[in-house]
Parts: structure tokens; C-alpha cells; sequence
């Protein structure tokens, strides 16, 4: 009987980017966005080079059911695609307009 291996491999990632040439700063409106959004896990934001990323784990420090999340943000992503991103990190994605509103909210304000 041979063992199975627990070992994955990816051999081609295909992504897709929303990408904007407004000129706006992406980190403010992610901070507002998440000022809305008040998501239960603690969030830290930085620029990135390239792609729209999130990185999740547990603060077992914090409590079991404490999380952190890193959102990198890069110089070119949409006021929707952080939106999105973030209201999915928020968990609150899958509610009607919730990314619609929330993106129109933070850009004026």
C-alpha cells in the first residue's frame, strides 16, 4: 500500500486585476473602507508592487478566535477591486450593494 502525499503543487496561477489610473492614495480609502466595513480581524495595510494580496493567520495571543490580515495594496487597483477585496476580508462580501456602497461612501468622503 502506497502512502499518499500531502504535497501540492501549482504549477500556473492565472489572476485577474481591477486596475484604475485615477489618481487617488489606495491607502486612505482602504482605511475607510475598513473604518465602514469594522471587520473582526486585525487588519494592516502596506503598498505592494504588483498585486492586490492578502495574507490571513491566528493570534492565538489575542484569543482562539483572534485573526490578523496583511492587504497589500498596489499603485494601480480600483477603488472597486479594494473594496471587494476588503468587504470579503470583512466577510460581508456576499451582502447585496455592500461593495457598491461602501466604495461609493469612502471615495467622497
Amino acid at each position: 500500500m502506497s502512502e499518499r502525499s500531502n504535497h501540492h503543487f501549482v504549477e500556473s496561477q492565472v489572476r485577474f486585476e481591477a486596475t484604475d489610473e485615477e489618481r487617488f492614495s489606495r491607502l486612505d480609502f482602504a482605511m475607510r473602507v475598513l473604518d465602514i466595513l469594522n471587520p473582526e480581524v486585525h487588519v494592516t495595510l502596506y503598498s505592494a508592487l504588483r498585486h492586490l494580496q492578502i495574507h490571513r493567520g491566528r493570534d492565538f495571543a489575542r484569543g482562539p478566535d483572534a485573526s490578523w490580515a496583511l492587504v497589500a495594496i498596489p499603485p494601480k487597483a480600483s477603488r472597486y477591486h479594494i473594496a471587494f477585496a476588503l468587504a470579503e476580508l470583512a466577510g460581508k462580501a456576499n451582502h447585496p450593494y455592500v461593495v457598491d456602497l461602501v466604495g461609493a461612501a469612502s471615495a467622497v468622503s
